[in-house]
């Protein structure tokens, strides 16, 4: 299995080259959000969603522009602007991930603050419709944020510990406990996932992509799944417009940890 995964972010990396070969860094950055934007859609189950765009709270409030959203779309429709962005309910987004070529500290900060956006958005939309058709909304509290990852293909730092202490350190002088990363992956390096609630890392210097996938993979599994009151989101465009819910319930979940 690891062998298998290495493979694949040779091939990934391999792609990263080609893509460099774009006119544009922009258009370069666009390739390699399409190349992890591929291996994900290619491997995690298939009722995940995996757009560009922005999360959106259904008091109106928006986050920064997200690179990658990984989304709900069995109970919950995105709210599409076009084919190429799509706006996502804060309560049906699952994990955001910020992607970056190359990054240093002060591109792990700018994408800090991009995952920033969307954790500190409310979650007051979360239903679940019982068995007799009953709405019953769900306490904030209990719609956990999105799992947020920062995901690089290379990086200025000549070790894996010195990626951990950028990371670290940002962790630590600028971000509060609940709008900070879960982890940081940078391809050629290491995985660096952040103990819950602490500030404190784990480093893992061998096979990144592996345990990127796995933690992200465990991550959506055990992520409570709730509906969206989508009445919420629309009553200030059209008052009185009743939209109607799925009749499919999210699984009931507890003892998570945001």
């Amino acid at each position: 299995m690891k062998q298998h995964y290495d493979r694949i972010a040779q091939k990934m990396l391999l792609d990263l080259e080609d893509s460099k070969t774009a006119d544009h860094k922009a258009e370069q950055g666009r390739n390699n959000e399409q190349i992890l934007r591929n291996f994900l859609v290619k491997y995690l189950a298939r009722r995940y969603t995996v757009s560009t765009g922005k999360v959106i709270a259904s008091n109106g409030q928006l986050s920064s522009q997200i690179d990658l959203i990984v989304h709900d779309r069995l109970n919950t429709p995105q709210i599409s602007v076009d084919e190429a962005f799509a706006l996502v309910p804060i309560e049906s987004a699952f994990a955001v991930i910020s992607v970056k070529t190359f990054l240093d500290k002060t591109q792990l900060r700018d994408a800090m603050g991009g995952i920033e956006s969307v954790r500190k958005l409310p979650r007051k939309a979360g239903i679940i419709q019982t068995p007799l058709q009953e709405i019953v909304e769900i306490p904030e509290d209990h719609v956990l944020r999105p799992r947020a990852f920062v995901f690089a293909f290379q990086s200025s730092w000549k070790t894996a510990e010195s990626a951990d202490k950028a990371f670290s350190d940002l962790l630590n002088e600028e971000f509060e406990d609940e709008v900070r990363p879960n982890a940081v992956c940078i391809l050629d390096q290491c995985f660096i996932h952040r103990t819950p609630f602490t500030t404190d890392t784990q480093v893992f210097a061998e096979y990144p992509l592996m345990h990127f996938f796995m933690f992200l993979s465990r991550s959506l599994d055990t992520f409570p799944k709730w509906q969206v009151d989508l009445n919420s989101y629309f009553e200030a465009y059209e008052p009185g417009d009743s939209i109607p819910l799925g009749s499919s319930p999210g699984p009931n979940f507890g003892g998570w940890s945001d």
